[in-house]
């Protein structure tokens, strides 16, 4: 059985849609403050309710387990969220692995995570990822690049944005930062094949898309499927930070989470073939998976829904 921590989150729904369809047998773990409707429908897996910080409850959450996927969700990112526990969080995860015998944990994190940043995102997910690779478990880090789908809290905030504000579209100017956006479906896919794979226990692996993009050039790309024309407008970092603080004083949710302007600076990008080498297949371009964009929706209220809604 395969136990997939943050399994509501954008990432985690389509790796179990995934491993489900391929007739894998998941747990998922959920905590208590989590909306058990975010998970997948139609499907048949298991569901555990725990909280992270109680070892007892996870030791309980991986009787019969054999392999744990440990991510690092959007939704958690969102206005910091639960950023400033993920690392305390990862350890008691892999405390409880190591008292219940599971050996196999894959541990899914970013492109650029070190935990001697300067930057909070990629310091904690740096600090998660030491706590995995020092643990003594048969682990694999997964750095992955921007991943984009449906369900994203970055393409389609990205979208949502465009179609509410007229003819201009403000952005970060992120100077040389290069990105390498990953197609949900071919993050989901390497995950479920590191599964099985011996080989790349104690790895790190990066991952990213076939191509790389200025954060420019990727925003133009997403309009141009999204079927919106706006002049696209650089706005210096300190003063988009700003808005952003302002919009978290008067709104129960960022429209453009915090956590965006770590990624902008730091970039997300890595070897173009290293999906191919470590996975002998070729990751989707960007341009031919943009289809879901050009679909009719209520752009302007699913904006106004995401900044309105708590949690």
């Amino acid at each position: 059985m395969i136990l997939i921590s943050d399994a509501t989150t954008f990432v985690g729904r389509a790796l179990v849609r995934r491993l489900v369809i391929n007739q894998r047998e998941v747990r998922c773990l959920l905590r208590a403050s989590r909306r058990e409707q975010q998970l997948p429908t139609g499907l048949l897996f298991s569901t555990v309710s725990a909280s992270m910080d109680d070892l007892p409850a996870l030791r309980s959450a991986m009787q019969g387990v054999t392999a744990i996927v440990h991510l690092a969700g959007e939704f958690d990112l969102e206005q910091g969220g639960t950023l400033h526990t993920h690392a305390e969080n990862t350890v008691n995860l892999v405390a409880a692995a190591r008292e219940t015998g599971v050996r196999r944990f894959i541990y899914v994190s970013r492109l650029g995570a070190d935990r001697t940043s300067a930057y909070p995102l990629f310091r904690v997910l740096g600090e998660a990822e030491a706590a995995v690779r020092e643990s003594g478990l048969d682990c694999t880090v997964l750095q992955t690049a921007i991943t984009y789908g449906p369900d994203d809290t970055f393409v389609n905030l990205l979208v949502m944005l465009a179609k509410t504000i007229p003819h201009l579209l403000p952005i970060p100017d992120p100077g040389l930062a290069r990105f390498q956006p990953l197609w949900i479906i071919d993050l989901v896919r390497c995950i479920e094949a590191t599964l099985g794979r011996d080989d790349l226990i104690g790895q790190v692996v990066p991952l990213g898309g076939p191509e790389h993009f200025t954060f420019e050039q990727l925003v133009m790309q997403v309009l141009a499927a999204a079927g919106v024309r706006r002049r696209i407008v650089r706005v210096r970092t300190p003063l988009i930070r700003g808005a952003i603080t302002l919009c978290d004083t008067l709104l129960p949710r960022t429209p453009t989470p915090p956590w965006w302007l770590d990624l902008l600076a730091v970039g997300s990008a890595t070897n173009l073939v290293t999906v191919q080498r470590h996975f002998d297949f070729e990751p989707c371009r960007l341009a031919d998976c943009l289809d879901y964009l050009g679909h009719k929706r209520p752009w302007r209220r699913e904006l106004l829904r995401f900044a309105l809604r708590r949690g």
